[in-house]
């Protein structure tokens, strides 16, 4: 049986420029990059230049059979804009492109932002909070000199994809979602560190499955959760019954499948990270699972 498939979280670099626990990353050869004065292993080492290149990223959706991509950008990765606008006008059929500014600057990322939604190519914003925070830890999202952004995403009905790490980001999320209806939040890595961490409190995960299930404007990815539970390999379960227990939580209609290629590729193939939720996920029926594989996506995203 056909099912449409969308990625709504894969990244794409010439190469890697960006930074974590402040320290600069940068691309070597063999999936190896340097992060300060350390060279580590970042992609499986056939990434030859350990860049992401648009052009790989398609060979892999034609060969496992994924029709469309959301282009998700990352700080930690570093500010392509540019390379991804580039790609979605030479791959328009395929890709769209989320945008990224620097949260930090406040009224003049929110300019930024309105002049990238006036240009009309890239779409959205992204946050990434360990990224954004990690050298100003004290601040938060719902902070007022941030207000502009969020404003200009509500008045510009521009989706949010976030990625929590901190307990005040659960706390942040849920002011957020009743002050700006207008926004599409969509919860990246189901929650990620803010809920499977050891530092964070147990009970995020509840929380922000009671959040995207009483809030229309609000949606989950289920990309890199096998990280989050050691070295578990396929077919995850720990995984499968996350994805499981957000589905009788939430329904189908608020799951989105996604892959957070290529760093995912470190820990299965992606046919196997398709498989997570369409082979392994057997207390889900297949019309749900065709609605979190990529109808969901394409009624959100590719109208």
């Amino acid at each position: 049986m056909y099912m449409q498939v969308i990625d709504i979280h894969a990244h794409i670099y010439r190469k890697v420029a960006g930074i974590t626990k402040g320290q600069p990353m940068a691309s070597t050869s063999l999936g190896r990059v340097t992060v300060g004065n350390r060279q580590v292993q970042f992609l499986p080492p056939s990434f030859e230049d350990s860049s992401s290149k648009t052009e790989t990223l398609i060979a892999y959706m034609d060969w496992c059979g994924v029709d469309k991509a959301l282009l998700m950008p990352n700080p930690y990765y570093g500010y392509h804009n540019a390379y991804i606008k580039e790609s979605v006008e030479k791959y328009p059929q395929r890709l769209r492109g989320v945008a990224l500014v620097d949260f930090l600057q406040g009224k003049d990322a929110a300019r930024e932002l309105a002049d990238i939604y006036d240009e009309g190519v890239l779409f959205g914003f992204k946050i990434e909070t360990d990224s954004t925070f990690q050298c100003a830890s004290h601040k938060r999202m719902c902070d007022e000199e941030f207000k502009d952004i969020w404003d200009c995403c509500n008045q510009y009905r521009q989706p949010v994809f976030l990625h929590m790490f901190r307990d005040c980001d659960v706390e942040d999320l849920t002011v957020l979602a009743d002050l700006y209806p207008q926004i599409t939040f969509v919860i990246c890595h189901m929650g990620a560190d803010a809920c499977f961490r050891p530092w964070v409190k147990k009970e995020n995960f509840d929380h922000v499955l009671d959040l995207v299930k009483n809030h229309e404007n609000m949606y989950i990815d289920t990309s890199s959760v096998p990280t989050f539970f050691g070295a578990e390999e396929y077919p995850f379960p720990s995984s499968i019954a996350v994805i499981e227990k957000a589905y009788a939580v939430v329904g189908p209609e608020k799951i989105m499948w996604a892959s957070d290629y290529p760093g995912m590729l470190n820990h299965a193939t992606f046919k196997e990270l398709i498989n997570l939720v369409v082979t392994g996920c057997k207390n889900i029926p297949d019309n749900h699972k065709e609605l979190i594989m990529g109808k969901n996506a394409q009624r959100l995203f590719f109208k």
